[in-house]
């Protein structure tokens, strides 16, 4: 564990492979709508997957709660700087972990592309579905919604792979078909894909779903296989 600041909530996990054989880094960001019942555990599977198949990955705890947009990407961008910068770097965000991911992205060059799973990638629309009982405006506090809504920071350099499950109840798939046309009116460059499964089967590393998460990094991080 790394830790890179005082707060329990400010640490971040290592996962490295016992023999490199793929290339940079994977940064995993856990979801849970920005509330503190929800940790790295989701996201430490994943991690520990990438490890196992040879490439290093770090999984992110960062502080949450009512009011915490700004300490959010404040603390992602702290621990983005302990992650070694050899080689590629692409983040896999999961729901409200997609949400970070792509805010830190428009910030950090260093950053090649963002995996959303199940991703809160438009929050002007789910503030209006008042999804998770109200959770976007909990979260903003006096932060304006433009300065962490991914839609609205796009174009940016790194690309999104905007993957959604159809039976997902938590994050609906409305949001990603917005998060979509907004890509592409604005000239992001994304791939969009629609599974079955639910908001959860993204993080179980037996899944199909993971499965192709593992085939988008396979380029940069695995020599084209994996």
């Amino acid at each position: 564990m790394i830790r890179y600041g005082t707060h329990p909530d400010q640490y971040l996990e290592a996962h490295l492979p016992a023999a490199a054989t793929g290339s940079g880094a994977v940064l995993i960001i856990h979801g849970g709508y920005w509330r503190t019942g929800y940790d790295a555990g989701l996201g430490r599977p994943l991690a520990a997957d990438l490890a196992r198949r040879g490439v290093a990955a770090y999984n992110l705890e960062y502080r949450r709660g009512p009011g915490s947009a700004r300490q959010m990407v404040q603390d992602a961008r702290t621990a983005l700087g302990l992650i070694p910068a050899d080689g590629p770097l692409s983040v896999i965000g999961h729901s409200a972990g997609a949400q970070l991911g792509c805010v830190l992205a428009a910030a950090e060059p260093r950053i090649t592309q963002v995996i959303s799973q199940a991703g809160l990638l438009d929050l002007q629309l789910a503030q209006r579905l008042r999804l998770s009982d109200d959770a976007v405006p909990l979260m903003l506090g006096d932060t304006p919604l433009a300065e962490v809504n991914p839609v609205a920071l796009w174009p940016m350099r790194a690309r999104v792979i905007i993957f959604h499950g159809s039976q997902d109840e938590d994050v609906p798939l409305q949001v990603a078909e917005q998060a979509a046309a907004q890509a592409r009116a604005r000239g992001q460059e994304h791939r969009t894909e629609i599974f079955g499964g639910d908001h959860y089967t993204w993080i179980d590393p037996a899944s199909d779903q993971w499965r192709a998460c593992v085939a988008e990094l396979a380029p940069w991080h695995f020599g084209g296989s994996t």
